[in-house]
């Protein structure tokens, strides 16, 4: 078996084909593609001419078969995501010989980001997490004397996860420019702010919530008021 690419790369939200071709002809009764996950092979598409073509979720919709030639397979992923990264079987059920296997893997480059924070008192949480490929950074624009801390997790696919936690006492200083995450790796740069309200904002909005349902409370005695007097 050849996979017409050993290895292939693109850009996360593009379109990836995948290849394998027999070296000789032969009697091809079905073609399955499978892709590695964690030691395992889980099927995700099969193709033969009495059953035609089965996509195995979760490929339903984004994938298909773009060649039905029996000796020389196609698959194409539309709109490729970064855990579409790994490595795919083709696997020829032919006969006499029994199955052929070939082997072929795709790496898609990107980089998605997030930021989050919670603030309790004069205390702030701020959580910054990358995930892509090549491996992410982070960094912060100003660490208000503290310390963040990092866990780097990486998939046997290929991509980094990234974790950064950043702890501020004191935050009265602190306005929704200050802090910003800054994520990057050899292609691509997000700066995420931390959005961080003005205390009056804050405040404003807690009144609201105090005052709303007051005033329903208020509307609802009066509409039943009315009624009452009608009778």
């Amino acid at each position: 078996v050849i996979p017409q690419a050993g290895h292939k790369k693109v850009r996360m939200g593009e379109n990836a084909t995948l290849s394998c071709a027999l070296r000789e002809p032969m009697d091809v009764l079905q073609v399955t593609w499978q892709k590695d996950s964690e030691g395992l092979s889980d099927n995700i598409a099969t193709y033969s001419k009495p059953n035609g073509i089965k996509i195995h979720k979760p490929y339903e919709g984004r994938m298909n078969f773009t060649s039905l030639e029996l000796s020389n397979t196609s698959i194409t992923f539309w709109d490729t995501r970064m855990d579409d990264s790994g490595c795919y079987k083709c696997l020829f059920n032919a006969y006499p010989s029994g199955p052929l296997l070939g082997k072929t893997c795709l790496s898609v480059f990107g980089l998605n980001a997030s930021v989050h924070h919670n603030i309790s008192g004069d205390h702030l949480i701020a959580i910054c997490m990358a995930y892509g490929f090549p491996e992410p950074t982070i960094t912060w624009n100003n660490l208000f004397s503290s310390t963040p801390t990092q866990k780097i997790v990486k998939h046997k696919n290929g991509t980094v996860s990234i974790t950064s936690k950043l702890e501020i006492d004191n935050i009265q200083s602190i306005s929704a420019l200050d802090l910003t995450c800054r994520v990057n790796n050899t292609d691509e740069t997000f700066e995420l702010p931390v959005e961080i309200k003005e205390g009056g904002e804050e405040g404003s909005s807690l009144l609201w919530l105090v005052i709303i349902p007051v005033l329903l409370v208020v509307l609802i005695l009066l509409f039943w008021r009315r009624i009452l007097c009608r009778r």
